[in-house]
């Protein structure tokens, strides 16, 4: 029930709406504006995402705070998408407003509008893997020395071994299934976490390469239509990082994380690391590292997510993930292994 004063809540989200279409056609050069509508299914967490008609074409709508910090960040994620674009790298291009900026600014607010891009987030097969591998390859090798904000290149996601989160899925687990097989499963991991922390550890990250990463590298913004790459999406994690982050990231999202046949997991993880490396090598020493940033990777990832939807990840329990995991670490392991001692 609403007093008079008070404006339901699908009213205030259709006014709202309006407002930015009205915006967008005092805004741009796009002939008719209809009125934007929600993405489905989209992440709404860091900032608002709408899909506007136009004259001119369809677009995706992102509104965001007008913090000086926020939009600074925005501007330099615009700037990569032009030198990727540039080098040919293909990405969701941004639209220019009629006085040339690429942001909006309204009262506490500010919004850009981003090309549409026809197609869907990346399937895995051996073709798609060798596209994602040769375009993280090329960014990396064309953006050596891209100017970017400073950050610490050591400081990266899944660098550090996972022991509290790790802890605490291993509770979960043994209450969803026997105590002995989970704990037997989780002894393995935990083995491969004690060689991980050793491998990744702080002294032993000032030795890999660095330079500008994309920082969120995995299927969902990697946009795809008839085989071939129409967008890399998503440059909010952009920045100074380590080299070995974005392909740890790749290889377990895309290589490891729906597979714990042998076979497989090596026949992907080949592919991605040959076509990675036309563009730049990777040294023996950082192979080994990689190995291991796959796996911390991978089991922090699957425990953050079990804790997060009662145990349930992909369709397996937290009982099957300590098998599937012991399973997946074992491998990468034995692939640490071979690459150091042949």
């Amino acid at each position: 029930m609403t007093t008079s004063n008070q404006v339901p809540e699908n009213t205030q989200e259709l006014r709202g709406r309006e407002a930015l279409a009205g915006v967008i056609r005092e805004s741009y050069d796009v002939g008719f504006v209809e009125l934007p509508v929600p993405v489905p299914l989209a992440h709404q967490r860091r900032h608002r995402k709408l899909m506007v008609t136009t004259g001119a074409g369809k677009y995706l709508i992102k509104t965001y705070k007008r913090d000086p910090y926020v939009l600074d960040a925005l501007r330099f994620q615009h700037r990569l998408s032009q030198h990727l674009d540039e080098n040919g790298l293909p990405v969701a291009r941004i639209l220019p407003a009629r006085n040339g900026k690429k942001i909006v600014e309204r009262d506490d607010w500010a919004l850009e509008l981003q090309e549409f891009v026809d197609g869907a987030p990346m399937e895995v097969t051996s073709e798609s893997l060798a596209i994602s591998a040769h375009a993280l390859g090329k960014m990396h090798d064309v953006s050596r020395d891209f100017p970017r904000p400073e950050r610490d290149a050591r400081m990266w996601r899944f660098s550090e071994v996972p022991r509290t989160l790790f802890a605490q899925f291993f509770e979960m687990a043994k209450e969803k299934g026997s105590e002995a097989e989970v704990t037997e499963g989780c002894n393995q991991i935990a083995l491969f976490l004690r060689d991980a922390s050793q491998e990744l550890s702080w002294e032993a990250r000032n030795q890999f390469e660095t330079g500008l990463i994309h920082g969120d590298w995995h299927g969902g913004n990697l946009i795809f239509k008839d085989g071939r790459l129409q967008a890399v999406v998503d440059l909010e994690f952009a920045g100074d990082g380590c080299f070995l982050e974005d392909l740890a990231y790749g290889i377990s999202n895309l290589c490891v994380r729906t597979t714990m046949k042998p076979e497989r997991l090596g026949k992907r993880t080949d592919i991605m690391l040959s076509n990675y490396q036309k563009h730049r090598n990777i040294s023996p020493y950082e192979q080994v590292a990689l190995y291991y940033a796959v796996g911390v990777k991978h089991v922090a990832t699957v425990s953050y997510q079990a804790l997060q939807s009662n145990g349930i990840v992909a369709g397996y329990s937290a009982k099957s993930w300590m098998e599937r995991l012991a399973v997946q670490c074992k491998w990468l392991s034995e692939r640490a292994r071979g690459v150091r001692w042949g």
